[in-house]
C-alpha cells in the first residue's frame, strides 16, 4: 500500500516539474518577427554566399504555405520562429561579414 502511494506521489510530481517548466519558457517571437529575421538571414547568406549563416532556421521556418508539404504543428513552428531570431541575432551581430544599406537597415531590429 505504501508503495502505490509512493508512486502515486512521485508520479504526480512528475507532472508537476515538467507542467512548471513547460511554462517557465520564454514564449515563441511573433511570425511577424520571425519572418523579419528570416529575411535578414537570408540577405545575409545570400550576399556571403554561406548558407550556413541561416543554420536551423533555413532548414525549419517555412514563410508561406507550400502545398503538398506536411504542415508544421505549433511547437515545430514556435522553434523555428525562434531559431531564426537567434540566428539573426548571431549573423547582425557578425562585424565581417558582407551586407547592404537594405541588409543593415534590416539588422537594426536584432542588435
Amino acid at each position: 500500500m505504501k508503495a502505490r502511494r509512493y508512486s502515486a506521489a512521485a508520479g504526480a510530481a512528475a507532472i508537476l516539474l515538467l507542467a512548471t517548466d513547460a511554462w517557465s519558457a520564454a514564449p515563441a517571437p511573433p511570425f511577424d518577427v520571425a519572418y523579419r529575421a528570416w529575411d535578414a538571414v537570408t540577405d545575409l547568406a545570400r550576399t556571403n554566399n554561406d548558407r550556413t549563416l541561416s543554420g536551423e532556421c533555413g532548414r525549419t521556418f517555412r514563410p508561406f504555405v507550400i502545398p503538398g508539404l506536411r504542415r508544421q504543428t505549433m511547437p515545430e513552428q514556435d522553434a523555428a520562429a525562434a531559431a531564426c531570431v537567434e540566428a539573426a541575432r548571431a549573423a547582425c551581430a557578425n562585424g565581417k561579414l558582407r551586407r547592404s544599406a537594405d541588409t543593415q537597415t534590416k539588422c537594426e531590429e536584432f542588435r
